[in-house]
Parts: C-alpha cells; structure tokens; sequence
C-alpha cells in the first residue's frame, strides 16, 4: 500500500514586483498553515518525506505545515516539482523510492488538480489554495500508480474547515 497526500501551496503575496519563483506566502496564507496542520493532525497524517517545489511559497508551505504539525518528517525540495504540469507530477512520483510508503507533495496549480482528476475517480474543478488530498493505492511500487485509481482519505481546504 502506497499513501499520496498532494497538497497545493498556501496563499501567495503578489503585492511585490518579484518572479513567479521568488513570491512568498501572503497573510492568510501565513493563516491557513496552522489550520491545515491541526487538521492533518487530527487525521495522524505522518509522512515517511515530503517533498515539495523549489518556489518559496511550496517551501513556505511545506516547511510551516511540518513544524505545525510537529511530525519529524524527511524534507526535500526538488525543482522537478515547480512545475503546473499533471504529466510532470506523475512523472515525479513514479520516480520514488519505493521504501516510502507515505509520501506528501506540496506543488502547484492547475498541475495538483489535474493530478487529482487523473488517479482518481473524482473529478475536482480546482484544489484551492492549501488544499489538500490524500489517497491511497493498492500498490507495492510508486511506478504502478497508473495501473490503478487511488482511494480518496481527505479532500480539504482551509474554507472547508473553518479558515
């Protein structure tokens, strides 16, 4: 069994005239971190790693749900995952070593949605802003998670849960 937790980074600050790559989180980005986590808590999410995109707001995003959340969880950040691009995503986690059977991804958007649609049997319109999915998959390699729909655990954000 392989557990997925994707999750879309939090709310980002356009205010400054920075690249795309450089924006951090806004105030209620800031905000929904401690909620989420509370939330992924209460759920005893607990991720052998997490890896996460390269842009500041995916490490905000990252880095801020682990320290709430408290877990002592491996952190990686990965420039393959800066990307909008489902194809990509799948890509990447095919990749994954299999002696990690909890993996969370903290990426982007449309790229986390689309994901969502395609290894599911849900269909999303849209992972809002730090929100978050969770599946699992009857599968002993991350290379087979084509070959089968994931069970869905969690479908969250944060206006769903009081933020």
């Amino acid at each position: 069994m392989k557990t997925l937790t994707l999750i879309r980074h939090a709310k980002s600050d356009w205010t400054y005239d920075l690249p795309d790559h450089d924006r951090p989180l806004n105030k209620r980005g800031k905000r929904d971190l401690p909620l989420v986590a509370d939330r992924l808590n209460q759920f005893d999410c607990k991720p052998d790693i997490c890896f996460y995109s390269s842009a500041r707001r995916a490490k905000d995003t990252a880095n801020g749900l682990l320290d709430y959340m408290n877990v002592s969880t491996t952190r990686v950040e990965t420039e393959q995952l800066y990307t909008f691009d489902a194809e990509d995503l799948l890509h990447f986690i095919k990749s994954i070593d299999n002696d990690l059977n909890h993996v969370m991804i903290v990426s982007h958007n449309p790229g986390s949605t689309d994901l969502i649609n395609q290894i599911s049997h849900i269909n999303l319109d849209n992972l809002p802003t730090c929100g978050y999915a969770q599946f699992t998959f009857n599968i002993a390699q991350w290379s087979a998670i084509e070959d089968v729909k994931g069970e869905l655990n969690l479908l969250e954000y944060p206006k769903m849960i009081g933020g």
